[in-house]
């Protein structure tokens, strides 16, 4: 069986996307953003944008034209320096208001001094997307709907994979390019096991049945609310995650995915919270070598990453996401055995 390559789309397109208030106080800000400003979403958080930027960087000029002609603003070879911003790099930077009062500000180092030659800027993001992306996408799920004419019963789930992911990263791709965050997701109803499936799937096929990759659901487990395209890049990180570290153990690795309720959890950030809730209970576990304390402390945080030539973004990815589903990660590992749980709030209309 040929291998599948599965796309993140969390390390597909690097730009940093910081939303502000009409006080100009940071709102939220993407992994890329947090990259840039050299702080974590938790510092960031409710603090003034020139805390991290110096006041004197352009990007305060271009915030009081939006503000004035209360439209997009964009702006090619933009210097930004702060105490925590690397010195001498340039970037590409687009501005647009975010009704009521806030502004959204993205950014990408610039390839070029030269305007005319920054193509892959932002000035040229709507183009980048449109084409270079989401044409070729198009693509790929038409070239597997014909295939499917002719496919034998073994390919159809294959082709059924490329379709999906295909729709999966055209939705994100356009999400993304209207400078939606992870950290705002949509709310809708979908089966988590679906979701889980789809994952596995891809998975199976990338390895090659090198793994074994279970299944142990919970079948009553009834519908979740949640942005099922944002839970899917979190629990594919996981599960690829999983996948590569079983992979390693010669011939025997095995990823388990576990679904089951979990009652009496509290799910509130106050001390004095007595109102627990139920949540469901999603379990990612593999038998690799495991995880080091010191690793675990600093798993899902930017850069933080022990595999050769990663970015360390993966894992910041699935944290920035859970959160914001209200959602709880737990890890635990030792030497054969890495389990992380998730843990995700029923709302009181999902509770049967």
């Amino acid at each position: 069986m040929s291998q599948l390559t599965t796309v993140n789309l969390s390390e597909l397109i690097p730009f940093a996307i910081l939303q502000i208030d009409e006080r100009r106080k940071i709102v939220t800000a993407n992994t890329e953003a947090q990259m840039l400003l050299g702080h974590s979403i938790t510092s960031l958080m409710d603090r003034s944008l020139s805390e991290f930027i110096y006041h004197d960087s352009p990007i305060f000029e271009l915030l009081d034209r939006v503000y004035g002609q209360e439209g997009d603003v964009s702006a090619h070879g933009v210097s930004i320096s702060g105490p925590a911003i690397t010195k001498g790099r340039l970037y590409d930077i687009r501005l647009r208001p975010s009704p009521p009062t806030g502004i959204v500000i993205a950014a990408s180092e610039a390839l070029s001094r030269d305007p005319s030659e920054s193509a892959a800027g932002i000035s040229g993001f709507g183009r980048i997307l449109g084409h270079e992306v989401k044409n070729p996408l198009a693509g790929i799920s038409g070239a597997a709907q014909l295939l499917m004419r002719d496919a034998t019963e073994q390919q159809i789930p294959l082709l059924d994979v490329i379709r999906s992911e295909s729709s999966r990263i055209e939705r994100l791709v356009s999400r993304l390019s209207a400078f939606e965050l992870f950290s705002s997701p949509r709310q809708d109803r979908f089966n988590i096991h679906q979701l889980l499936d789809k994952i596995l799937m891809a998975e199976e096929a990338a390895h090659g049945g090198s793994i074994k990759l279970r299944r142990a659901y919970d079948p009553s487990l009834p519908e979740i609310m949640g942005d099922e395209d944002h839970l899917h890049e979190a629990f594919q990180n996981i599960v690829r995650n999983a996948a590569e570290a079983a992979s390693e153990t010669s011939g025997s690795g095995e990823v388990i995915l576990q679904t089951a309720f979990e009652t009496g959890f509290a799910f509130s950030r106050t001390r004095n919270a007595k109102r627990l809730q139920r949540a469901i209970r999603i379990t990612v576990e593999d038998n690799g070598k495991g995880i080091s304390a010191r690793a675990r402390e600093q798993m899902f945080d930017m850069f933080s990453s022990t595999k050769s030539g990663g970015r360390g973004l993966g894992l910041s990815v699935v944290s920035e996401v859970i959160a914001a589903h209200e959602g709880r990660i737990k890890v635990d590992s030792r030497p054969g055995q890495t389990r992380f749980s998730v843990f995700l709030p029923m709302k009181r209309d999902q509770v049967q």
